[in-house]
């Protein structure tokens, strides 16, 4: 079933758009490196959907651990394609952890998806930028299959105009909240719903200071993330992170 057009056209509609306006691009910071889910493949295509629209400048590191505030502020935006599972204690020096979060605070982007949340469960301040984290003992997921994400909220920049999708993804069941965040979309699947389980928070927005921060749980693998959805709603959370807007356009087919 077809919910969400978008490959070809809204590429040619970014270029076009970054070409002819002479618009500053959105210039993104990639984390990676370190991941229990595919970030050798994921990374990459990660970096050449941004840069295709020509719409984004990105950069990639592999070691994040060693970024300092000079590092972060060059950016509009970070985007954390990075997790220490299952090494939960793990933190990173104290100074490129207030690096992150003095960027954020001065009005940096933050934008994060599945698992890259699943980090830092002892540092007090990466859990007031984040949600959606997998809980020990708690949180759970089937195998992947066919999700329904319905959009709940049409007004946000992000979802303005995104109607429903489904997705081949692994959906996690009952991923910490942070309250602090709004919810956009939710997600199910058919043997969820079967069972009676309600939706669950899917696409999530906050702010941190002057920053913005934007969350999936969507993105499980490779092909989770070539879904032209996956792809539509993470290039528009990550330019609304950047830089408070968005001004991509949707196909209306």
């Amino acid at each position: 079933m077809k919910y969400l057009a978008f490959p070809v056209l809204l590429l040619i509609l970014l270029t076009q758009f970054a070409c002819e306006s002479g618009s500053k691009p959105v210039n993104i910071l990639i984390l990676s490196g370190r991941n229990n889910h595919e970030w050798q493949q994921t990374t990459p295509f990660l970096e050449k959907m941004f840069s295709q629209t020509g719409f984004f400048k990105t950069e990639i590191t592999n070691r994040p651990d060693t970024l300092k505030f000079a590092d972060f502020e060059k950016f509009d935006v970070v985007l954390s394609n990075w997790n220490s599972w299952p090494e939960n204690d793990l933190r990173w020096p104290a100074e490129t952890e207030n690096a992150l979060l003095g960027f954020i605070k001065k009005g940096g982007g933050f934008v994060t998806f599945h698992s890259s949340t699943s980090a830092f469960y002892n540092w007090p301040e990466f859990q007031e930028i984040s949600t959606a984290a997998w809980i020990i003992d708690v949180t759970g997921h089937g195998k992947p299959s066919e999700t329904r994400v319905e959009i709940s909220n049409n007004e946000h920049p992000v979802t303005q105009g995104m109607k429903g999708f489904e997705i081949l993804d692994e959906l996690w069941i009952n991923a910490s909240k942070n309250n602090k965040f709004e919810v956009l979309g939710t997600a199910t699947n058919e043997g969820l719903a079967q069972k009676g389980v309600e939706n669950q928070p899917a696409i999530m927005v906050a702010e941190y200071g002057k920053g913005r921060i934007f969350h999936t749980i969507l993105g499980h693998d490779l092909k989770a993330v070539q879904s032209t959805c996956f792809q539509a709603l993470v290039l528009r959370g990550t330019e609304w992170a950047g830089t408070g807007k968005v001004l991509q356009i949707l196909s209306s087919e």
